[in-house]
């Protein structure tokens, strides 16, 4: 780790000199033919592009077979100029160039004087007609240009074959990451800014960048190359570089309480099939209005030394103010305040050589994270995080043919949580039919991430061998770093309640942590570390001027496991128990690191690309390539070092609602985390197939469509983070047990379940492994038109409708989710269900359209629109035999919740959610000056978005889409 640490600082240290002008996965690529006026191929023709965009020239020679290629280009838009002797310099302008897509520019050139030159001004190509990626590609000036949340999932809700789990309005959700899945994929996507890659354990985003500080957003969905390390999407942004001339941006939204309008009533509700809950105050509310939303934004970029050195800065801050459904705004409200620092500078060392140097900082702020009608103010855990990234970069052009480029950077996360009350006063309660809790706030933690990581990668272009060839080649480190520190504030055990109403705990939870105030000092907790290396390899080879054949093998090796811990619990009582092995927790533990598993992984990616014209307009492609999973911090539960718990049946003797002593233990239940559950070492890594087919057809101007069909398989599954496989119990969940439950109506059900039989009942190790049957499928059909951003007019929308077949749990307090920031409480996974006549397998189908749009009238008058439709989740009710059925199970030991009905018979709510923008902008010498009104839900639609599955609060509101809402806004370019 020494060496490693030394050659992160070197690194360092020379990229903050300085740093590359855009992020990888990949910058743009410009390519074409240059023939004369008889249509013969014309080699040593010199090529040259600027570009404001584009720290001094790039300039390369066409070969022998008259094609040229300039392999690493930033966003922007680029005028290339053809020069030979004795014919007529060519320009050709306009030519815009995006993240990570190919762009074909031929040339014609004519005989003629040396001072004479042709211009073209016109269409720049749209069509990517030699790769197979699809998704979209949003630069800075559309992202602020229609009315939409200011952050990643702003960005991810306009890109096609993405479908949230949240829905911003205003800036709802601004304060928290929204989940969301690709072509039915959900995780497994890879967060990259400006070449740092931040993605947060499988899928999520540890940084809420600045929005505005970006250039360009990419969002691959599907037929990424062998770059991308697993089968999600790869978000890419690019930071902002500064330029040759000086420029700014400042902006201020703001929106007070009295913009926010009303829906969501509760006799409204309650018609259409829903309960509001009671509010601190009595009363049912269901709404969960805005009362405040601001946002400040200030950069400037440009030159220290003009072709030379180039820098940007920018600050952000904003804050948010909510009113969550169920909770008065006298008793709490949800706050959230962040504040962002970006810093970049561009060097270009040599006419060869140019270094890069990017750091972004994020605070984030929120005292009352998690409060929700399940999650009282007493309970919810305090954030105060810092999230920071680093970069260094290095490109060199080699040669003509060959291109290198080196990055290196790390991202960093410190968060500490903070529980509201006393857990000696009031301990941490749960209430299991409904999930509601109680006290203090449960497993607050102090979490950390590292991740340090080296990216080399290397371009070179082949002509005339059979066909001309663009090699890429490329190595990854990865040293992902991650603990989840339960760090003791909020006690040592939970009690557990199967009802609200029921008058006394009957189960306790314990946890290993021992001392708060010897956390980090006389104990602690052990971080999960995934070591990751890949290598890839792949040609792009075009045997002629309409076919492409890309085709590439990636290895991936991946060293899963544990750093050194030591444990020291605060309750290690001995219980006299058997099945528990005599007592609660040993009262001192040391714990040596070590590998859970190596796996090394090699997957093969072919796409085809055919011009069916020839004139780079409409493309055929097809695409089949293996991903497999990014495990990251997969097996954190089971990290023997980290938390342990021990679950028993209780009896509160005293009726104090605390622990006091093994006097009030009746039986043991089941151990949970590393020291009772084991990882196969020869499981294997879960992977995806995808295989897709496109037909893309360019129009007028600057215009086009799309039809696409995708299939994704998703094979190998294994459980993270969860431990739903009990060995012991598959295959002996056989035992028929007759069970009644109360009905959420007041009556009573009966239902015909399986069990395991009682031998069995103690058996609840778990164990990480493949699950049987762990197949996903997602068939999706696609249609798509753009057309791209100018200064008057653009537009982006597409629809899509996906077949799944899937597994899904009903454990909602485990795989799905309570949050009013979310949506879909059921969650992709597997479990055990002691329900027969509802398999674990369901087979379900969900649709999604958008559109957003803007135009530019005379007197600089715009008017912008954003559009989402998407369809409600396939849901059923929800029982827990270990809450409300009589008698219990076997399984209730471990997890017994189970569907009443397949997910196919139910459908919530479609959400309709449309936002509009008026504004004007005005001259002001050589700055611009534009004030904008948007009001977001202008049809006021209140279909509710998460609710309670549970049938002892059935269909109970958890959130509804918030209201209509006014937001003003004002913002200064120079």
């Amino acid at each position: 780790m020494r060496s490693r640490t030394a050659w992160f600082v070197v690194f360092v240290i020379v990229g903050l000199l300085a740093a590359p002008a855009s992020a990888q996965i990949t910058q743009g690529r410009l390519t074409g033919i240059v023939t004369d006026t008889q249509g013969a191929v014309m080699p040593g023709v010199t090529v040259t592009v600027t570009s404001p965009a584009l720290i001094g020239t790039r300039t390369t020679v066409s070969e022998a077979d008259g094609r040229y290629l300039f392999p690493a280009l930033p966003t922007g838009v680029y005028r290339v100029t053809f020069d030979l002797s004795g014919f007529r310099k060519f320009d050709r302008d306009n030519i815009q160039v995006v993240l990570g897509q190919t762009i074909a520019v031929d040339a014609q050139m004519q005989v003629g004087g040396l001072a004479e030159s042709v211009t073209v001004t016109g269409a720049s190509p749209i069509v990517d007609v030699s790769t197979t990626k699809v998704g979209a590609h949003l630069k800075g000036d559309e992202l602020i240009a229609v009315p939409n949340s200011t952050d990643v999932w702003g960005a991810l809700s306009e890109a096609p074959g993405v479908r949230m789990q949240g829905f911003d309005v205003g800036g709802s959700h601004k304060s928290q990451q929204s989940g969301y899945e690709v072509f039915g994929v959900q995780n497994q996507a890879r967060v990259i800014s400006d070449g740092v890659d931040h993605t947060e354990g499988v899928g999520g985003t540890g940084f809420y960048e600045d929005y505005f500080a970006n250039e360009e957003v990419s969002v691959s969905a599907l037929g990424s190359d062998v770059e991308m390390n697993s089968p999600g999407a790869a978000i890419v942004t690019t930071i902002k570089s500064g330029g040759n001339t000086f420029k700014g941006l400042e902006h201020v939204s703001y929106e007070p309480g009295r913009f926010v309008g009303s829906n969501g009533a509760p006799a409204d509700l309650s018609a259409r099939g829903y309960t509001c809950p009671p509010n601190g105050d009595g009363v049912p509310q269901c709404a969960n209005p805005n009362l405040l939303f601001w946002e400040g934004h200030a950069d400037v970029g440009g030159p220290i030394r003009r072709d030379k050195v180039w820098f940007y800065g920018a600050y952000n801050h904003f804050k948010i103010d909510k009113v969550v459904s169920g909770v008065s705004q006298s008793v709490a409200t949800d706050i959230g305040i962040f504040d962002n620092f970006t810093g970049k500078t561009t060097y270009k060392a040599s006419e060869s050589s140019t270094l890069i140097g990017y750091f972004q900082q994020g605070r984030k702020q929120k005292p009352k994270r998690g409060l929700s009608t399940l999650v009282p103010p007493e309970s919810v855990r305090a954030q105060d995080s810092y999230s920071r990234m680093y970069k260094g970069e290095w490109q060199f052009v080699m040669s003509d043919r060959a291109f290198l480029n080196v990055n290196v950077g790390n991202f960093t996360l410190d968060w500490p949580m903070v529980v509201q009350v006393d857990p000696a006063v009031k301990p941490p309660i749960q209430y299991r039919s409904t999930t509601a809790i109680a006290g203090a706030g449960w497993n607050a933690f102090t979490t950390g991430r590292k991740k340090p990581q080296v990216k080399a990668q290397m371009t070179y272009y082949l002509p005339q061998a059979a066909g001309s060839h663009d090699f890429k080649f490329g190595f990854e480190d990865l040293y992902d770093w991650y603990r989840l520190g339960i760090n003791g504030t909020s006690g040592p055990y939970r009690l557990s309640f199967a009802t609200p109403t029921s008058p006394t705990p009957d189960r306790i939870r314990f946890v290993d942590t021992g001392l708060a105030s010897d956390f980090e000092k006389g104990w602690n907790a052990s971080p999960n570390v995934d070591k990751h290396y890949a290598f890839y390899a792949q040609d792009r080879w075009a045997p002629n001027n309409r076919l492409s054949i890309t085709a590439g093998v990636r290895v991936d090796y991946q060293d899963l496991g544990y750093l050194d811990a030591h444990r020291h619990p605060q309750v290690t009582d001995v219980t006299g128990f058997a099945a528990d092995g005599g007592r609660i927790f040993p009262a001192d533990t040391t714990i040596a690191g070590k590998s859970f598993v190596t796996n090394t992984d090699v997957s093969a990616r072919v796409g085809v690309s055919y011009n069916l014209t020839g004139k780079g307009n409409s493309v055929l492609k097809a695409f089949y390539g293996r991903y497999y999973n990014n495990i990251a911090d997969g097996f954190s539960a089971v990290n023997p070092g980290g938390q342990n718990y021990i679950d028993y049946n209780f009896r509160d003797l005293n009726g104090n609602l605390k622990y006091d002593g093994p006097q009030e233990l009746v039986s043991f239940r089941t151990r949970i985390g590393g020291s009772s559950d084991t990882v196969n070492p020869n499981l294997k890594t879960p992977y995806t197939d995808e295989i897709s087919g496109t037909y893309e057809q360019q129009f007028w101007g600057e215009s086009s469509a799309r039809l696409t069909y995708v299939r994704k398989h998703q094979a190998q599954y294994i459980p993270f983070y969860f431990t739903p496989l009990i060995p012991a119990w598959v295959g002996k969940i056989n035992v028929p047990v007759r069970v009644t439950n109360p009905t959420p109506n007041g009556g009573t059900e009966t239902f015909n379940l399986v069990d395991v039989p009682d031998a069995l009942a103690d058996e609840t190790s778990g164990l990480y492994d493949n699950w049987p049957d762990g197949t996903f499928d997602y068939d999706t059909v696609e249609v798509a038109f753009r057309h791209r951003f100018s200064s008057k007019f653009f537009i982006e929308s597409s629809f899509d409708h996906i077949w799944r077949n899937e597994l899904r749990s009903a454990d909602i307090s485990d795989w799905g989710s309570t949050s009013p920031l979310s949506t879909d409480p059921i969650g992709v996974g597997p479990q055990l269900t002691p329900n027969p006549a509802v398999p674990n397998r369901q087979k379900t189908t969900m649709y999604h359209a958008q559109v957003f749009a803007r135009y530019t009238f005379p007197y600089d008058v715009g008017f912008a629109v954003n559009y989402r439709m998407q369809s409600g989740f396939p849901y059923a009710r929800v029982v827990d035999a270990g809450a409300t059925t009589t008698p219990s199970l076997n399984m209730c030991n471990f997890n017994c919740t189970f569907f009443v009905e397949n997910l196919d018979r139910n459908r919530s709510e479609a959400v309709n959610l449309m936002n509009i923008r008026l504004d004007k902008s005005f001259p002001v010498g050589k700055s611009r000056i534009t004030a904008m009104l948007d009001i977001y839900n202008v049809l006021n639609a209140d279909p509710v978005t998460n609710f309670n599955l549970l049938s002892d609060s059935f269909k109970t509101v958890i959130a509804t889409l918030d209201p209509r809402v006014f937001q003003v806004g004002f913002r200064v370019e120079f």
